[in-house]
């Protein structure tokens, strides 16, 4: 999977030619920023493990994507019920950063959900994401995991107020605190039984093309 010249017909389809071309080079210049920032955290707190990287990226990929993009057209934000993010809405799409690697040769489409894809990432999921291709009944004397048990009536209001057809898309980022940002992708997956994505959708996101610290350019 490589990096194309321009926005996809996939996200042109969903956005429109002049918001899919902005969102192209925006988001990768949000998530430049955001690790960039975890990372400075990380080297003021002169630690030799990542316990002050991981917590300020998580925070930052929400905060500072939503920064980026705020000026777009149709983009607005939901803060979901007990949430300590808001979540950024362009057009209808949810966009759901995740850290899914720490090395840049791994695949978005090839991962499974790791504890980086945390509990308000999968109830977006299980709401507003694709049907898995298959949904297993279960059995009478089966156990329902966590995420068939828990309440999600809340976080669902809480979306369709600002978007009246929510979809969810993932956007999948790698890095590390020592090489930061490595690579970005986003696509639709549905989250099925067994901790499975079924990917329907993946491509790549440039990594160059906006500089990663101050206001983005405008649109247009």
């Amino acid at each position: 999977m490589g990096v194309a010249d321009g926005p996809s017909r996939w996200s042109i389809e969903r956005f429109g030619p002049t918001l899919a071309a902005a969102l192209w080079q925006r988001i990768p210049a949000a998530l430049h920023r955001a690790v960039e920032l975890a990372r400075d955290a990380h080297e003021a707190s002169e630690l030799d493990t990542d316990h002050a990287f991981g917590p300020v990226r998580w925070k930052q990929q929400y905060e500072v994507l939503h920064e980026h993009l705020r000026d777009l057209p149709d983009v607005t934000d939901v803060h979901p019920p007990g949430a300590q993010v808001r979540v950024t809405v362009c057009r209808g799409h949810v966009l759901l950063p995740w850290r899914y690697a720490k090395r840049g040769n791994v695949d978005l489409a090839s991962v499974h959900p790791g504890r980086d894809l945390g509990r308000l990432a999968r109830d977006l999921l299980v709401l507003f994401g694709p049907e898995p291709a298959y949904r297993e009944v279960p059995l009478p004397m089966m156990p329902v995991t966590p995420d068939e048990s828990r309440e999600r009536g809340p976080l669902r209001e809480a979306v369709e107020g600002v978007a009246a057809d929510p979809r969810v898309l993932l956007v999948g980022y790698a890095a590390n605190s020592e090489d930061g940002l490595l690579r970005v992708s986003w696509g639709e997956a549905a989250l099925a039984r067994g901790d499975v994505l079924e990917w329907r959708h993946v491509e790549e996101l440039p990594l160059s093309g906006e500089p990663s610290r101050g206001r983005p350019a405008p649109l247009g």
